[in-house]
């Protein structure tokens, strides 16, 4: 079930950006993400605030839950994932990944994944991650990605970080949407692999992303997602941009830039 929403997904997603390309470029949206500007405020809640009570969400193979927390300010509850690295269901799972994503997300300047942190509560250390009130994921909203132009950036952004952090498992319930063209990335578990495959085909790229993701460094990811990265974590990573920039590359050669690397 999930290969074959993976395959129809990229169908939609495609289809969104091909009606972008085709369509006056859409006026970008205002964020709305509440952590944008208040990152350690929310990290420090993350990790601190008095756990009032834990529930089952019912939803994930991994089986995570809802605290609630005391001081309900600024966020009133978190997602916690006690996943220790290892393989879990036949995918590599960690908890650490989780903070990895939200910290390669912070040096992308995406504001697409909500904060993450470490933190250990009942004696198990995982990841507390923030609970985004007032958005639906896709799977809620019928299982159809949007094809709207003004959805084709946050979806060429999905795609690119997806295929840097070697992501396999971007579902219907992983893609939060709220107002037209905002979109936000959860679950992130098991990505940060050894594997060299690139999850989405590449068809356009969002010119400021590519950026910053041809400038980054092996230091620099030592240094932000190195403490959260098993060995050859990063290695791969950079492997697969190798990649990615030789599929953007093989574009350029047929299409005009403007069609490849859209800003």
């Amino acid at each position: 079930m999930q290969k074959r929403w993976m395959l129809a997904a990229c169908g939609f997603i495609l289809a969104a950006l091909t009606a972008a390309a085709q369509s006056a470029p859409a006026a970008a949206p205002t964020p709305t993400a509440p952590w944008i500007g208040r990152e350690p405020q929310m990290e420090g809640h993350l990790r601190t605030a008095e756990i009032v009570s834990l529930e089952d969400i019912g939803t994930g193979v991994t089986n995570p839950k809802r605290a609630h927390l005391k001081p309900s300010d600024p966020f009133e509850s978190l997602v916690w994932k006690p996943l220790p690295p290892g393989r879990l269901s036949g995918y590599w799972e960690s908890y650490k990944s989780e903070v990895a994503a939200y910290e390669l997300d912070k040096l992308f300047e995406m504001n697409m994944v909500p904060p993450a942190a470490e933190r250990t509560i009942e004696g198990k250390t995982g990841a507390a991650i923030m609970w985004v009130r007032g958005m639906e994921s896709v799977k809620q909203k019928g299982g159809k990605v949007p094809t709207d132009p003004q959805w084709a950036r946050p979806l060429r952004k999905m795609m690119t970080f997806d295929n840097f952090i070697g992501n396999p498992d971007r579902n219907a319930g992983n893609i939060l949407l709220g107002p037209p063209g905002e979109l936000l990335l959860i679950d992130h578990s098991r990505a940060f692999t050894n594997d060299l495959k690139l999850p989405w085909k590449i068809e356009r790229v969002d010119a400021e992303l590519w950026r910053r993701l041809q400038a980054i460094t092996r230091d620099d990811l030592a240094r932000v997602v190195g403490p959260w990265t098993e060995d050859g974590a990063i290695d791969a990573m950079l492997e697969r941009r190798t990649r990615m920039t030789a599929a953007v590359d093989k574009l350029l050669k047929k299409k005009n830039r403007q069609l490849v690397i859209v800003e």
